[in-house]
């Protein structure tokens, strides 16, 4: 193979698996905020079933409050009947303890309704609160793994980066040019190979006579549709 074609070849190799590791690099950081999303969706739902269980428990506090103060005042009342004189007033007093008695049976069957709701969701929360930690376990071994990944494709990079400074030093000035304009106007792709008769960089046929030029790698020739670099390949 023509040296200025290999170099070009090989600078191509380079900067193809640039790109690609500077790709997978870039996605790495929204793959860690993913993570660290799904935690907090996980702790959300906790702090949720958390506040309705509070929520419960502190109407439950203040059901029971409220049923000691009705209890109380339903002795009171009871208590006043052997002191009352006239049936007018026994009569009055009766139906107020059959108010309270009533408000007391309310209270009460309020309360034991709480009581199993405030279970159902403490048994959520406790299952909410495994979740969290299985989240949280999870999001600390996937983004460490992350960035154990990111730190070595930057050092992976550098490396590539430092091959490519050095093999694009040996590339003829005005030759370089040209392959730096195709990196950019071809989508990374500047050398391609010619296979079965195609241009692989875009798949368009090449005449018989360039194909068979390319294949022989004696000089530098591009693709008539693309304009790319072409070398023999198969």
């Amino acid at each position: 193979m023509l040296a200025d074609l290999e170099r070009l070849v090989e600078l191509q190799r380079l900067d193809s698996e640039i790109a690609e590791g500077e790709a997978a690099a870039a996605a790495i950081p929204g793959v860690i905020r993913r993570i660290e999303e799904q935690l907090m969706k996980a702790k959300a739902a906790l702090d949720a079933v958390t506040a309705e269980t509070d929520r419960m428990t502190k109407l439950r506090r203040q059901q029971e409050r409220e049923l000691e103060e009705v209890t109380d005042q339903l002795k009171k009342r009871q208590s006043r009947l052997f002191e009352i004189k006239t049936n007018q007033e026994y009569s009055a007093v009766l139906k107020e303890i059959e108010g309270l008695k009533h408000k007391v049976s309310v209270l009460e069957e309020a309360i034991l309704v709480l009581l199993d709701q405030i279970e159902v969701e403490l048994k959520a929360r406790a299952e909410e609160e495994q979740r969290v930690r299985s989240s949280e376990a999870e999001a600390l071994r996937d983004t460490q793994r992350k960035e154990a990944e990111l730190r070595q494709l930057r050092g992976r990079l550098s490396e590539l980066q430092g091959a490519r400074k050095s093999r694009s030093k040996n590339v003829e000035s005005s030759l370089l040019q040209q392959y730096l304009r195709l990196l950019k106007s071809r989508a990374g792709l500047a050398v391609a190979p010619a296979r079965d008769g195609s241009c692989e960089g875009c798949h368009v046929a090449l005449t018989p006579q360039l194909y068979n030029e390319v294949r022989r790698n004696e000089e530098i020739l591009t693709c008539e549709r693309c304009g790319r670099i072409l070398y023999g390949k198969g």
